[in-house]
């Protein structure tokens, strides 16, 4: 499914971030994050889910009925990949992970390295080196100017 919109969204001058399908209250719901530079509109989503929406029907991708939802990955975008967390170098994120390291879960600070295994937490005067695959989630973590 996301192979047949990548073209489309690219086309339109975004870039496909995400893609989930599930299940909730027994209907299907497809959800589409899109980027670009300067961000994403209310409208930039509509006119993408409308196209996005005829490709999935002309080629049949979808079985039964579904819900498209097509949106930005917004404020607090996941980072998933290493080519996420590379592309927020020297921001701030948030970081949970499936075991506990020195005590704690769950980490904030700015990301300062990204490989391909591996990345580096700053927090304060310390440097943090976490693998991708203790992560349970990392997410943006803006500080907001309210």
């Amino acid at each position: 499914m996301f192979e047949a919109t990548r073209g489309v969204i690219r086309g339109l001058g975004f870039e496909p971030v995400d893609v989930e399908a599930t299940r909730e209250g027994g209907r299907l719901f497809i959800r589409i994050l899109i980027d670009r530079e300067d961000g994403v509109t209310v409208d930039d989503c509509a006119i993408t889910s409308g196209l996005i929406g005829k490709v999935l029907e002309r080629e049949d991708v979808v079985k039964g009925p579904y819900v498209l939802e097509v949106m930005s990955p917004g404020v607090n975008r996941r980072l998933k990949r290493p080519e996420d967390f590379s592309a927020s170098s020297g921001k701030r994120i948030k970081v949970k992970l499936f075991q506990p390291f020195e005590g704690s879960r769950s980490y904030s600070g700015v990301l300062m390295d990204s490989g391909e295994v591996s990345f580096a937490l700053e927090l304060g005067n310390e440097l943090l080196e976490l693998k991708y695959e203790s992560v349970s989630m990392a997410t943006l973590d803006p500080e907001l100017p309210w």
